[in-house]
């Protein structure tokens, strides 16, 4: 190789000069390299750096979309409001500064290489002492509109600082170590230290402004932009950005309550004027500060799989492109908390507008703000109310009363004592559409409540106000679920036409003692003789139902169960919707799982391992009521004009088994002779349903229910670590009724009601469904 290379370049000179030539190329190729590198493989990324280092951002807020009724009025709305942003290089007194900097610079151009950094500093104070009074009348000003101290002002201030320091440290140190790590070397922090977007954007430190100050401000910033030497400079570097106040009109309510078909003991014969508080709270929800997990997601721990998407505003791609979704969440924003605010977030929440300045051409892009679309709820807020009113304890039907004290059992100290606060739930369902008309939680709460005293909403484990009962507590169903199981029975052929079983008080000759009917229990061993499906409901005899429960077998009644809709959560649009309780079909059957084949029994009657929640209670029997055909509920009525998303199918019922249900709900709520829900016995058989010319079928159920324990929360976490004993005992009162007007072929609604440990389902809960259908006329349904 050195022989050919002598030969083609005999002279050293030669050589040496193509040895240079060689290193320049190989230099040349390393700069080429670079530039390909900066230009075509990150030239993205550097573009955009360099064009932010050029531009300003500011940032439009968005309005949330409104909830409306089925009526369509406004049940929560951003209120349109006013706030004052002051730039941040203002706030920081950053444009102070630059401003007495540049003026020296000005005064002193041909001096300025000669003056030492203490004499700079020292003129520049000096300069900057006109501009810092500039900035202290204006803060006067705005302390003076907003009617705040000074010092409070000085305040948030101070806040807005240490929040956007933090924020861009954080930012540098990420900047940091992704350049360090692209360039495989520590990179000094002074090398990544550019403005982030909050450093160069105006801040909210006047909220809510009038418009008398509104309008006062406006001016004083047009003649400060217009360049007026009338009004300092300073005011150029002021906003007034529309902002949002999160309204919920409806949540108070007046109205008149007619208290006259009330049971006799607690009738009132003139109207009680009420002022009903904290409406639908529990449907409606509220909002919250965003949190981590809304901004990027929540994942398994274990799987890595994504549990729930977050939607972060800024997100950087593996290219290193930065992408910009104006509608995700930035730290101060707010979200839903509960209810349709949580459900519909995605819908309600809207797209904030972006203006960027660039400062080079001082032009401007602008993107206007996308507003959030409504959505419109199944409730009526005025039945909501009125529902709401009958389940407040002082009107006297969620107390316990002395018509429910029927048996010696109730007077155990255990059970609730005569007066006592009840709690329980109700809910309203269209039989046609499977929307819900209204779903009242007792005990409730207030938003005044939550923000002034929290700890009475999320400490009261007992009473829990917190939760929203309609879907969020699962109840035993007692003998409400009989119609249930008898249409089920019909269909599978386990129950023929006509057929009558023998009431003997017990189900197993052998076994006396255990699976009784509740009249043999009570009555000192009466027995409800042989009967038909319809007497048998009307009369509630749990051998009949035992029977059926029986020859089903566990697999089937499961089954059935979950095809009207238990065990299953239906996306009715609010989130803290349950499941309830049913067994696992892959386990029925087995032993030592948990659940066997006995058990079938105990579901006949509505006890053993089945719950379900109010809603799902309504829904079933709106099953029913359509012969057969199962619509899940739902609480939305429509977003974006679109109706709600449903599930439906059909059940396939044997007709036959439908129409001996309906006349056996006929009879308990028409017959008064044997219908256990046609009269309340202590009052002289005061009859339960009142309204005129409305056909009502109804089902009360008594369901022994599990006590409720008192919990003990050892280490204030706000959850109960174990529990102690009972504190409240017995039975909860159920009655669901299908309601329509006389001559109508179908009901047209389902009412279901349960009080907590209220006894005698009839006794407690059907007063309060009869006032639920006087609700009903009174706003014009019935």
């Amino acid at each position: 190789m050195s022989h050919l290379i002598r030969r083609l370049f005999p002279s050293m000179f030669h050589r040496r000069l193509v040895l240079l030539a060689g290193l320049v190329v190989l230099a040349m190729a390393a700069l080429a390299g670079q530039i390909s590198n900066l230009t075509l493989v990150n030239g993205q990324m550097w573009k955009e750096r360099a064009e932010a280092s050029l531009q300003t951002t500011r940032l439009i807020p968005t309005v949330r979309g409104a909830i409306l009724d089925r009526k369509g009025r406004v049940l929560a709305q951003d209120r349109p409001a006013f706030d004052v942003a002051v730039d941040y290089r203002v706030l920081n007194g950053e444009w102070q500064y630059r401003q007495a900097r540049r003026d020296v610079f000005r005064a002193n151009r041909d001096t300025w290489r000669k003056l030492s950094e203490p004499q700079r500093k020292e003129l520049i104070e000096q300069a900057q002492k006109p501009y810092d009074l500039q900035a202290d009348a204006m803060w006067q000003t705005l302390a003076d509109l907003g009617r705040i101290d000074p010092a409070e002002l000085q305040q948030r201030r101070d806040r807005i600082k240490a929040k956007v320091e933090r924020i861009a440290t954080d930012v540098m140190l990420r900047r940091q170590r992704s350049r360090s790590a692209e360039l495989d070397q520590v990179v000094p922090l002074a090398q990544v230290a550019r403005p982030i977007a909050e450093q160069v954007a105006p801040h909210t430190v006047l909220p809510n402004i009038d418009d008398a100050g509104r309008a006062m401000l406006e001016r004083l910033v047009a003649q400060a932009r217009r360049g007026d030497e009338n009004v300092p400079p300073v005011w150029k570097f002021v906003w007034i950005e529309r902002s949002r106040e999160r309204q919920y009109p409806l949540g108070d309510m007046h109205l008149m309550l007619d208290r006259s078909t009330f049971p006799s003991p607690i009738r009132v014969m003139t109207p009680t004027e009420v002022q009903v508080h904290g409406v639908a709270v529990h449907l409606i929800g509220d909002l919250r500060n965003v949190w981590d997990e809304d901004v990027n997601g929540v994942r398994d721990p274990a799987t890595g799989q994504v549990i729930k998407p977050g939607r972060p505003f800024r997100r950087t791609q593996e290219t290193g492109q930065t992408v910009i979704d104006l509608g995700g969440y930035l730290p101060g924003d707010q979200v839903g908390r509960w209810g349709i605010e949580q459900s519909m977030e995605a819908v309600l929440r809207g797209q904030r507008g972006r203006v960027v300045e660039h400062l080079d051409t001082m032009q401007q892009d602008r993107t206007e703000p996308v507003a959030g679309n409504a959505a419109q709820l199944s409730i009526d807020i005025a039945l909501q109310a009125r529902i709401q009113a009958i389940l407040d304890p002082a009107m006297g039907l969620m107390q316990v009363q002395p018509w429910q004290r029927k048996f010696a059992a109730d007077d155990l100290p255990t059970m609730p004592q005569l007066g006592q606060r009840l709690n329980g739930s109700a809910v309203v369902l269209d039989v046609a559409t499977g929307q819900v008309l209204a779903a009242v939680s007792q005990p409730g709460f207030t938003m005044e409540q939550l923000k002034d005293e929290p700890q009475t909403v999320w400490d009261d484990l007992v009473d829990r106000p917190f939760l929203n009962r309609p879907v969020s507590l699962p109840y035993e169903p007692g003998s409400t679920i009989k119609p249930i199981l008898l249409a089920a029975a019909m269909t599978d052929h386990k129950y023929a036409m006509g057929e009558a079983i023998e009431c003997t008080g017990h189900l197993d000759a052998g076994h006396p003692g255990r699976y009784r009917c509740w009249i043999y229990s009570h009555y000192g061993g009466l027995t409800h003789k042989a009967l038909e499906a319809p007497e048998a409901l009307a009369r509630s005899c749990n051998i009949f139902f035992y029977t059926l429960g029986r020859r089903l077998g566990a697999p089937r009644v499961t089954w059935w169960y979950g095809q009207f809709g238990l065990g299953l959560t239906h996306n009715c649009g609010i989130p803290q919707e349950v499941a309830g309780d049913l067994p696992d079909l892959a386990n029925v059957g087995r032993r030592n799982a948990g659940f066997e084949d006995a058990d079938a029994v105990q579901m006949g009657i509505g006890q053993g391992p089945v719950r379900w929640t109010v809603i799902q209670a309504a829904s079933a029997y709106a099953a029913l009521a359509r012969g057969g055909y199962y619509l899940s509920p739902t609480f939305v009525a429509s977003v974006n004009g679109l109706p709600a998303a449903q599930e439906s199918r059909d059940l396939h019922l044997d007709p036959r088994g439908v129409a001996l249900a309906l006349r056996g709900l006929d009879e308990a709520a028409n017959n008064p002779s044997y219908g256990t829900t046609h009269h309340l016995s202590i009052l002289n058989r005061e009859p339960i349903f009142t309204v005129p010319g409305v056909h009502v079928r109804a089902k009360s159920g008594t369901a022994t229910a599990a006590p409720l324990r008192q919990p003990i929360d050892d280490n204030n976490d706000g959850y109960p670590d174990r529990y102690g004993p009972p504190i409240r005992t017995g039975d909860h009162g159920w009655v669901i009724a299908m309601v329509q007007r006389e001559g109508e072929e179908q009901p047209r609604y389902i009412v279901a009601a349960v009080v907590e440990f209220g006894g005698s389902g009839g006794a407690a809960a059907g007063p309060i469904v009869n006032q639920i259908l006087h609700a009903l006329r009174a706003e014009g349904y019935l």
